[in-house]
Formats: structure tokens, sequence, C-alpha cells
């Protein structure tokens, strides 16, 4: 099993690959949407994409666009939760009261925003393109930190100076994994679709998500985008306990479909159970 990730080594899509397959050859791209492309072109058997933060909301803008488009030939096959534990890390000796910089990606500069106010109140947020970058590129400016995980200091050998420094407890990212194979009912699945309604018509969106709730069917998150087609217009993301084989959510994705202007089933795959 090859995995397209975003790289390099140490970031947080290759803790969620690790999760999903340990034993996988990991294979680090440039960037999020990178790392589908790798599928379409054969390189890869599947991608690891950031989907949704507990305290954000939206992980990667990237990650829906490209599952909303008419062409992409990907679906989803499976998902990973991964805990978010920010260290703030730099160089052996690194004074945090003198660091002028704090390198990382600009989501996790968010989370940690008041903690780093606090332990580093003069080094200056500088976004990254992923957290193992940003302290790959610390360790080689001396006075300089990085936020990023402790995978990723071990690997660049950068000293770990405070622990868990997020601002919110209890962070975690939800990860999609994207193929070329539909996945199997396993008894407890979920099941992504994405929709655009008529939206000059009051009341579709409810008449859509109706058709789930009249049919008892858990709806677990909603979330939408701008259609970049017309100011007010929206495609929304839905997730829906069960799978798209299963007679319920069959009957009422074929309704939906009658009732929407567009809609595409983004794939069925097992429900990530995080343990303990």
């Amino acid at each position: 099993m090859r995995i397209a990730h975003l790289g390099p080594r140490g970031t947080y899509t290759e803790v969620a690959s690790l999760a999903w397959r340990p034993d996988a050859e990991l294979m680090p791209v440039s960037s999020i949407s990178a790392a589908p492309e790798a599928v379409i072109a054969h390189e890869a058997d599947a991608a690891v994409c950031p989907m949704e933060n507990s305290i954000e909301g939206t992980a990667s803008i990237e990650t829906l666009d490209l599952l909303a488009r008419d062409d992409f030939p990907l679906q989803v096959c499976g998902e990973v939760v991964v805990a978010i534990e920010h260290m703030l890390v730099g160089a052996p000796g690194t004074d945090l009261a003198t660091a002028t910089e704090v390198h990382s990606h600009p989501s996790a500069l968010l989370q940690c925003r008041q903690t780093l106010a606090r332990l580093a109140p003069q080094a200056k947020p500088v976004a990254a393109l992923s957290t193992s970058g940003a302290i790959e590129a610390a360790m080689q400016a001396p006075g300089t930190l990085a936020i990023g995980n402790e995978r990723s200091a071990e690997i660049y050998g950068a000293t770990i100076l405070a622990r868990d420094i997020g601002d919110e407890p209890g962070n975690q990212t939800r990860f999609v994994i994207l193929s070329r194979e539909a996945t199997s009912p396993s008894g407890d699945d979920k099941t992504s679709l994405a929709f655009t309604t008529q939206h000059d018509r009051p009341g579709s969106l409810v008449e859509v998500l109706g058709l789930f709730a009249s049919r008892g069917l858990n709806l677990s998150r909603i979330e939408s985008r701008p259609t970049r087609r017309q100011l007010g217009t929206y495609v929304f993301f839905v997730d829906v306990h069960g799978h798209q084989e299963d007679p319920l959510l069959a009957e009422a994705i074929r309704e939906a479909a009658t009732i929407t202007h567009w809609l595409r089933v983004l794939g069925s795959y097992p429900r990530w159970v995080t343990e303990g």
C-alpha cells in the first residue's frame, strides 16, 4: 500500500497515514492537492487529506474543493481521527524569552496564539506549508522557534521546550482517505455526500435534510462552500451514518437526487472509533 500525504516527514498527515496503515509505504508530497493527484496518476494507492478540526472547523478548503469537482475520480474510502498535541520546539539552548520568530502551519499558529503570547512574547509568527517543514527550517536558524508534533521534533533533532501548548484542550483533526476503490459495508459506516439545492426555492435545504431525518438516519456533519458560480449559492457537504448500499440510506439518496440541483456520493467507509 502506497500512501501519498502532505510532507515532509513528520507532519500530522503522516501520523494519520500511519494510524490508518502502519505498514504502508509513505509518499510525502509538496501540497494537500498533490496527494490525490499522485493516486490519479497511479503513483500511489491512496491519499490522506485533512478534512475537519475540532476547534477551527474546516481543516482544508483544498480537500473540500477537490471533492466537489464533477470530474474528481476518487472517493472517500476511510477516515482517521488524530489527537493534535502541539509542541513548542527549537535548537538546544533556545531561549523562549528572546526568540524573535516562531514558525508553523497557519492552523497551528492560530491554535496556540494565546499560549505563545505568554511563553514567547517577542516571537513573531511565521507561516509555513507544514508543521514539520517549520521545524526543519527552525533548526537551520538559531534562536528560532517552531510548533509541531513530537514525531517531527524527533526526526529533525529539535528540543521540546514546551509540551501540548494548544489554547484549547481536546484538539483533534479528522483526515479522509481517498482512493479509486469503493469500500464494502462493515456494519458501522459513514457516507459522505455533496449537493447543491434549488437555491431560489424556499426551504430547499430543509427538504433535502428532512429525507434523512424522516428515515431515522443520523446526520453527523454539515458544511458549506461557495459554488464559485454565483454569489449566495453553496455546495453542502453532509456526513450521514450508514453505507450507501443500506436500503434506507440508498432510498434517501435516490430521492434527494430528484430534488437537488446536483448531488454526488463522495464515498462510504467504516467509521473511525477512537480507542479508550
